[in-house]
C-alpha cells in the first residue's frame, strides 16, 4: 500500500482514486510551497506513475528517482539541488524462513518535507512518527529532526538482532563441546553469511551518519549534529559488534575442527589398539591350525594351553594399555 500522509497535518491522504491522487498532488504542491512545517510523504512500493508525480511535485532530480526505484543501492548521502537523498538499511530476523532480511529505505529531505520510499511497511517509521509528535521544542520540529529519528529508530532495531545472532553462537558453542556434527558446522557458515551481509551494510551507513553528523548541510540544524553524532556512535558500535560476532564464529568453527580431530584420532586409537590386541591371536590360532604331522600340538594338553593363551594374552595386553591410560 502507498499513501501521501503529513505530519503537519497528520492526515493520511489514500492513493487509490483519480480525485483523490489529484487532491494529493495539490495538497502536495500548497503545502511544500509555504516552505513552513513539515509534509511526509511515504511511499510503499511505488509505482512509475506514482514516482513521477512524486517528480513533478517536488522537481526531484531524475537520477535521484531512478535510485529511489532501483532498491539493492548502497548506503549513501547525495545533495542536491534543494534537497538531499538518502539511502538507509533496516534488518529484521524473519522467523518464518530462518534469515535475515534486509529493509532498504530511500529518503528526500527538503526544507518542509520528508519523502521516504521502501518495499515494505516498517514498523521504525511509525515510532519515529510516534517520538516526532511528542516534541515540543521548535527545532526539532523540521523535517531535519523527524530524520534523527528516522536514522536513530533504524539502526537500533539491530541490537535485539545482534543480540539473538549472539545467543545463537552461544548454544553452537555449546553443542560443539557436547555433539558436533555436520549440522553445527551449517550453521555456522550461515551465520559468517549473515554477518558478511550485516557488515555490508553497516560499513558504509556509518559514512553517512558521520557526514550527517560533520559536515555543514543547509537543510540540517547545527543543533541536531550532536543528535546524528549519537547514531553514528551506535552504528560503529554495531560494527564492532559484527566483527566481534565473526571472531567468535571462527573461534567456534576452529573449535568444531578440533572436536572432530580429537575424536577421529580417539577412534583411529580404539581400532588401533583393537587390531594389535588381535594381532597375537592371529598368529596363536595360525600357528596351532597348521596341519603338519610331526606339529607338537598333537595331545590335550597342547591344545589347552593354545585356548588359555588366547584367553590370556588379549586379557593381558588389554590391562597393559589400560594401566597406561591408552585407553
Amino acid at each position: 500500500m502507498s499513501f501521501w500522509g503529513g505530519v503537519m497535518p497528520t492526515t493520511r491522504i489514500q492513493l487509490e482514486s483519480a480525485p483523490v491522487q489529484e487532491a494529493a498532488n495539490r495538497d502536495a504542491e500548497r503545502l511544500v510551497a509555504q516552505k513552513r512545517g513539515l509534509y511526509w510523504v511515504d511511499l510503499i512500493a511505488p509505482t512509475e506513475a506514482e514516482l513521477n508525480r512524486l517528480q513533478q511535485t517536488f522537481e526531484f532530480h531524475p537520477l535521484s528517482i531512478e535510485d529511489s526505484s532501483h532498491f539493492h543501492q548502497r548506503s549513501k548521502v547525495d545533495a542536491y539541488d534543494g534537497y538531499l537523498f538518502i539511502t538507509l538499511y533496516a534488518h529484521r530476523f524473519n522467523k518464518a524462513k530462518q534469515e535475515i532480511l534486509a529493509d532498504e529505505l530511500h529518503v528526500f529531505l527538503g526544507s518542509n518535507y520528508l519523502v521516504t520510499v521502501h518495499r515494505a511497511p516498517l514498523p521504525a517509521l511509525s515510532r519515529a512518527r510516534e517520538r516526532y509528535e511528542r516534541e515540543t521544542e521548535a527545532y526539532k520540529k523540521g523535517p531535519d529532526f523527524f530524520l534523527y529519528l528516522i536514522g536513530d529508530e533504524l539502526v537500533d532495531s539491530y541490537f535485539p538482532l545482534l543480540d539473538g545472532i549472539e545467543g545463537e553462537i552461544d548454544d553452537l558453542e555449546e553443542q560443539i563441546g557436547t555433539d558436533p556434527d555436520r549440522a553445527v558446522m551449517r550453521s555456522i557458515f550461515a551465520l559468517k553469511q549473515q554477518l558478511i551481509h550485516l557488515r555490508k551494510a553497516t560499513g558504509p551507513q556509518r559514512e553517512v551518519f558521520y557526514a550527517l553528523s560533520t559536515r555543514h548541510y543547509d537543510l540540517i540544524d547545527r543543533r541536531l549534529g550532536v543528535y546524528f553524532q549519537d547514531i553514528y556512535d551506535h552504528i560503529v558500535r554495531i560494527y564492532e559488534m559484527i566483527e566481534t560476532h565473526r571472531e567468535l564464529l571462527g573461534n567456534a568453527l576452529d573449535a568444531y575442527y578440533s572436536a572432530t580431530s580429537t575424536r577421529l584420532n580417539e577412534v583411529m586409537k580404539r581400532l588401533t589398539l583393537i587390531a594389535t590386541i588381535f594381532m597375537p591371536l592371529t598368529v596363536l590360532t595360525g600357528l596351532g591350525g597348521v596341519n603338519f604331522k610331526h606339529m607338537p600340538f598333537d595331545s590335550p594338553l597342547a591344545f589347552g594351553a593354545l585356548l588359555l593363551s588366547i584367553v590370556t594374552v588379549p586379557v593381558t595386553m588389554w590391562w597393559w594399555f589400560k594401566s597406561r591410560k591408552w585407553m
